[in-house]
């Protein structure tokens, strides 16, 4: 999670800087004469045959095709100079919301966790404690009939999570796979779109990932029960706890990149004060845990 973030805060920084970059340079070559001035090139009617129609038509990529004497002058946009990837067409007021919504994302997560390395208790940790316990009981116990009808619901909970993120991820990649169809190649808008489908999909993909993995532990500590005599199928809960909440996590944040797509950067940095607000609420330590667990 972290490192997605701070991949997107580069490649946002990089797009910013080439848009504020033009190349000083001078070149002349045969047969053509094409010189490469700071705003525009001086073209002969022959150079122009090579150019994609594509390139001239698009309104998009804010060219200027003109004449004079000295033949065709065609002024360059980023997407010529720079490679299409780099350019998402944000103004510096979308910038700042986009990246300011991730870096709270990111430094909410940042300081839970390490909150948790300091010994603080959140639900996470406390789900994860309780899952632990609950092992250890079983195992005192011999409750295995229990044990399995507990984990048989858990599993099959974590498995209908994940198969809804896949289904939902289908639909969406279909809707977006329409309206690239009916987009330019090299368009601004069509690059927009793609870095903000491949967002979404990372999410809900890690979803996924997660869920499953939590219904694999599960699975695992099911068989492990009656023969192990260790803490390792403990361990193996608290795993299963972890993975599960983690796909929770993802699926939440998938939503900030869907408001990302639908209403564009303000929208974000919007959707993304309001899931801070959620996750403070949500990652709350239950109260009165000493007396849940009997102590």
């Amino acid at each position: 999670m972290r490192n997605l973030g701070i991949g997107l805060i580069i490649c946002l920084y990089c797009a910013q800087q080439a848009q504020s970059f033009v190349p000083v340079k001078s070149i002349s070559t045969s047969p053509f004469n094409v010189n490469y001035s700071v705003n525009t090139i001086p073209l002969s009617r022959n150079a122009r045959s090579f150019i994609p129609t594509s390139h001239l038509a698009s309104s998009s990529n804010r060219r200027l095709v003109t004449r004079s004497n000295t033949g065709t002058h065609l002024s360059l946009s980023l997407s010529q100079v720079f490679p299409p990837c780099l350019n998402l067409g944000l103004t510096k007021r979308n910038t700042y919301s986009l990246v300011t919504g991730i870096a709270l994302l990111i430094g909410y997560h940042t300081r839970l966790f390490l909150n948790e390395r300091k010994g603080t208790l959140t639900w996470r940790t406390t789900q994860a404690d309780t899952r632990e316990k609950w092992s250890s009981h079983v195992r005192e116990t011999e409750g295995w009939i229990y044990a399995v009808q507990t984990l048989r619901n858990a599993i099959t909970a974590n498995t209908f999570l994940a198969t809804t993120v896949i289904s939902l991820l289908t639909l969406i990649a279909g809707r977006i796979w329409d309206i690239l169809r009916k987009t330019v190649k090299g368009d601004v808008g069509r690059t927009r779109l793609i870095a903000q489908f491949i967002s979404i999909s990372m999410c809900m993909l890690a979803s996924a990932y997660e869920f499953l993995q939590s219904a694999r532990l599960m699975t695992h500590a099911g068989f492990m029960f009656p023969v192990s005599t260790g803490t390792k199928v403990d361990e193996i809960m608290r795993k299963s706890q972890f993975s599960q909440w983690k796909g929770m996590r993802w699926l939440y944040l998938s939503i900030g990149m869907i408001t990302w797509t639908l209403g564009g950067e303000g929208v974000f940095l919007f959707s993304s004060v309001c899931l801070v607000k959620f996750f403070r609420a949500s990652d709350e330590p239950p109260r009165n845990t000493g007396k849940i667990w009997n102590r």
